[in-house]
């Protein structure tokens, strides 16, 4: 359910958008209605919208109104859009939908509205109280309109209605893609009452009934009436991120046809301007198959002119911090005519691509955009500077044939059919690292975000785009230069096959044992056992694939810190069971880690024990129902875990951290989780610490999953500098775990601690600053990977730049002779097990050090003393007791409250 909203708001809201009168358990005739629903259009679906009306008042204010989108498959929102200040037309109508619609008022991205079963309701609200995956609710609710092509009646969306209102069919005559849900008459009928709307052509912005306006009036030769014409494709681009001539009607603008999708076709001028800051090409946007006034399809090569309006095309919508598209907007009446003599308009009619590297235009290398403070559309600061910013170098192509020669990968193909490359194999690139790939580093007061990468799409491929790995090398790539979900793109329409990548998966050599203990960080990437929940591991032999690095390339290490650990039954309990509460809810990952124990010693490996912490059922964010945690194994023949005082840990409980009598670490709760009520980590994943004995050692180990990057703008987006997601979370998450370092430090000042896991951070920007003190001059941690030269600081590839998510932080006591390593096994290959690659470190932990205990026994798999905090059979954490099964609570709970208060006395002077 949306977030309460108090009823004097509520009251507030709904003033503004319903009649006065009141009707028991619903709200009263309001005075604003959706009139009409185009889920369904030809194609692609690019012409989508919602039309709402005031009945034919007109430019009357919506404030205080949203409108949701509910999915009929999980009766759950997918989009809601805030109406504050907005208002009605002279006519009375507000128009949502897709860009190229006439008189949009709010955009959404194409295929943003859904076919059905689905649902539009209106309600008296905001977004914010509708996020994505908020169930159906009729609170506050004004107008709703369940829909479907030829679907089923969906009674979870049904409650939306009011009584014995039919759900619709926009394909009720068979006519669908060519045919809106609409009232009618226009604005008849009354809120959550659906009796009155028939199927019939869409007329957005126009009375039922009425004849579709293509928003250029004209006089039937497709020619909008007052166009400006003698404009070239240069003059509409102009040197910026917007059109001069956006918001204008022109005609007559000529060009040769260099591509064509399914609803639009890229313009370019073959003579241009000669200024390299203007594109000489744009988008032509049809909205259905492009086709010429002659009536023959648009074909690549054809010299033509366009007549139409000129808009700026947001991908995903205006406030998706994506980049406009300039695009010029036709009509559905054949705008689109060859020219009768194209040498009269261009001296040649050939498209000489431009050359992006060696022999043509050398793309930044350093700089994204460093002169603007918000949005580059709109914001004062920026300037327009094709030659230093990245930005603005690819704007200043926009739409243009382009070439790059050597194309080399610098990441593997995605999942979505597209792969990054730098130009010339990488010879002019910086931050190239020894296995191919491209690294983010900092340098100096700048964090190159390296601009020279620039997508590969197969948006325009007669077939796949090739499966590569990172160092695949494409002679050539040619083709127009679209932008889409924030990233510049060459779109060629052909491809030949690349020389592949020689790369080979790296690890970490034979790890001497001895006093040398080795601990691995490693995201396994929503591991679990359950192929009925939408993956499948086990058939995909993931398990055992884990295994096998893990035996192969990380040479078994003593102790292995994992992330995105699911519980048994993966992603299948998003919610809870009808009737029941998340306490029936599967929650347990005893056979995620048992299994994958099994597959290592399966594949030569030791026998790992496991420990984690059961969290709370939907409480730690991740993939819905996964139940995701950080867990350990640890081989019980080299390390133990030492008792906790109080046991092993529970989802609510934090543990605490102090000395002993002997001056050595000791946990309350082992393992046992750090904070775990605090505000940073709600819907977050929790760290949890386990203190370990190793030959007499003890290391404090504390194994974490900071909040993601979701959320975060495009590097290459409208908002600069982009906005780096969730940053804040990361920071208080931080804050914490300095905390707890500190405790420990004031406790036992040369304690071993290590801090490891997926951090979703680079290690120089602020989150990391506060975990290692940094920020505040006072350095409690470093970062193992500082070791390594900048380049090969990297776990993980994302949108072809090699970045360090993961990282392995220790105190002073631990650094010493430490070592590190990244196992790239992973994250460079389309093959790939886990999207993160591990990180081996290995510790000189001598006997004679300063915390030398000669009364703990050597740590071996025969130990009667050894303690177990594995989880139970049932998913419960097992509480830690004495070899011979005594209970060794209370004496312990004195001993660690006395340690307590003297500790705290300590800190006091």
């Amino acid at each position: 359910m949306p977030r309460s909203i108090s009823s004097l708001r509520a009251l507030a809201l709904l003033s503004a958008a319903v009649c006065a009168s009141i009707a028991t358990g619903a709200f009263a005739q309001p005075s604003i209605l959706i009139n009409e629903i185009d889920a369904d259009t030809p194609g692609t679906d690019s012409a989508e919208f919602v039309e709402l009306t005031d009945g034919g008042v007109g430019n009357t204010a919506l404030d205080g109104l949203v409108l949701v989108f509910y999915n009929g498959s999980n009766d759950q929102s997918y989009a809601a859009f805030d109406l504050d200040g907005t208002v009605t037309s002279s006519d009375g109508y507000y128009l949502l939908g897709n860009s190229g619609l006439p008189g949009v008022g709010t955009v959404f991205a194409g295929n943003g509205l859904q076919n059905g079963q689905d649902a539009v309701a209106l309600y008296a609200g905001e977004a914010a109280d509708f996020p994505n995956g908020t169930p159906v609710t009729t609170d506050n609710l004004i107008d709703a309109v369940v829909y479907g092509t030829g679907d089923s009646d969906d009674p979870e969306l049904a409650v939306l209605l009011a009584d014995g209102a039919p759900q619709l069919d926009e394909d009720v005559n068979g006519n669908k893609d060519n045919e809106s849900l609409q009232r009618s008459p226009d604005s008849s009928g009354t809120g959550r009452d659906t009796s009155t709307f028939v199927a019939a052509a869409p007329t957005p912005n126009a009375a039922t009934g009425s004849t579709p306006s293509t928003g250029m009036p004209d006089n039937g030769d497709g020619i909008p009436d007052n166009a400006l014409t003698g404009l070239r494709i240069y003059d509409i681009q102009g040197a910026g991120h917007l059109s001069p001539q956006r918001g204008n009607a022109v005609a007559g603008v000529p060009g040769v046809v260099t591509a064509v999708t399914r609803h639009s076709f890229y313009l370019q001028d073959p003579d241009g301007d000669g200024k390299d800051a203007t594109s000489d090409a744009l988008l032509v946007f049809t909205g259905g198959e492009p086709t010429r006034r002659d009536g023959a399809p648009v074909a690549v090569g054809d010299v033509v002119e366009v007549a139409g309006q000129v808009t700026e095309f947001y991908p995903g919508g205006v406030q998706s911090n994506n980049l406009p598209t300039t695009q010029i907007v036709t009509g559905d009446d054949g705008s689109t005519r060859l020219l009768a003599d194209p040498t009269s308009v261009f001296n040649m009619t050939e498209i000489t691509p431009v050359t992006i590297g060696q022999g043509g235009r050398q793309a930044p290398t350093a700089i994204i955009d460093n002169d603007t403070d918000g949005n580059v559309a709109t914001s004062d600061t920026t300037v327009f500077d094709p030659d230093e910013d990245g930005l603005d170098f690819y704007e200043s192509l926009e739409g243009m044939r382009v070439r790059v020669n050597q194309a080399m990968a610098v990441g593997p193909t995605s999942g979505f059919g597209e792969i990054f490359v730098v130009p010339d194999a990488g010879a002019n690139a910086t931050g190239i690292n020894a296995r191919g790939g491209i690294t983010l580093v900092e340098q100096g007061d700048l964090v190159d975000y390296n601009p020279e990468r620039i997508q590969i799409d197969d948006t325009l491929l007669d077939g796949d785009m090739p499966v590569v790995d990172t160092g695949a090398l494409f002679t050539q790539v040619v083709g127009v230069l679209g932008y889409g979900f924030g990233n510049f793109e060459i779109l060629p329409d052909t491809l030949d096959a690349p020389q592949p990548s020689n790369l080979n998966r790296s690890g970490v050599g034979v790890v001497a044992r001895g006093d040398t203990l080795s601990v691995a960080g490693y995201n396994v990437e929503n591991l679990d056992p359950n192929d009925e929940d939408g993956d499948t591991d086990v058939a995909d032999g993931k398990f055992e694939a884990i295994a096998d690095q893990i035996v192969e390339r990380l040479g078994s290490p003593d102790i292995i810190g994992l992330q995105e650990v699911q519980d048994n039954d993966g992603s299948a309990g998003s919610s809870a069971p009808e009737g029941g509460s998340t306490a029936d809810l599967i929650v347990a990952a005893d056979q995620t880690l048992q299994r994958l124990a099994d597959a290592i010693a399966a594949a030569g490996g030791p026998r790992y024990a496991y420990t984690e912490v059961v969290p709370e059922p939907l409480a730690d964010g991740g993939q819905p129902g996964g139940n995701i945690r950080v867990a350990y194994l640890y081989d019980p023949s080299r390390v133990s875990l030492v008792e906790g005082s109080e046991g092993a840990g529970d989802a609510t409980t934090a543990t605490r951290v102090s000395a002993d009598n002997e001056g050595r670490l000791t946990l309350t709760l082992n393992p046992g989780r750090v904070q775990p009520n605090d505000p940073a980590f709600k819907d977050s994943r929790k760290p949890v610490a386990a203190l370990f004995d190793f030959r007499g050692q003890r290391v404090l180990l504390v194994n974490n999953h900071f909040a993601s990057k979701g959320g975060s703008s495009p590097l290459f987006g409208a908002l600069q500098p982009y906005e780096n997601g969730s940053a804040d979370q990361r920071s208080a998450q931080a804050a914490v775990v300095n905390a707890f370092v500190d405790e420990a430090l004031a406790a036992v000042p040369d304690a071993r601690i290590g801090l490891l896991g997926d951090f979703n951070e680079f290690g120089f920007l602020a989150p990391m600053q506060v975990l290692t003190g940094a920020n505040e001059s006072a350095a409690v941690v470093s970062d193992l990977l500082d070791k390594l030269d900048a380049t090969a600081r990297y776990s993980y590839v994302f949108e072809g730049n090699s970045q360090a998510l993961d990282h392995f932080f220790v105190t002073p006591a631990l650094a010493a002779g430490a070592s590190v390593q990244v196992a790239h096994v992973n994250a460079e290959f389309a093959d790939q097990v886990s999207d993160h690659d591990p990180i081996v470190a290995s510790f000189d932990v001598s006997e004679d050090e300063s915390q030398n205990d000669d009364s703990d026994t050597d740590t071996n798999s025969g130990n009667d003393d050894e303690t177990s905090a594995q989880v139970n059979n049932d998913g419960s954490s097992g509480g830690c007791t004495l070899g011979n099964g005594r209970d060794a609570g209370l004496p312990l709970l004195l001993l660690a409250a006395l340690l307590t208060l003297i500790w705290r006395q300590r800190r006091r002077t």
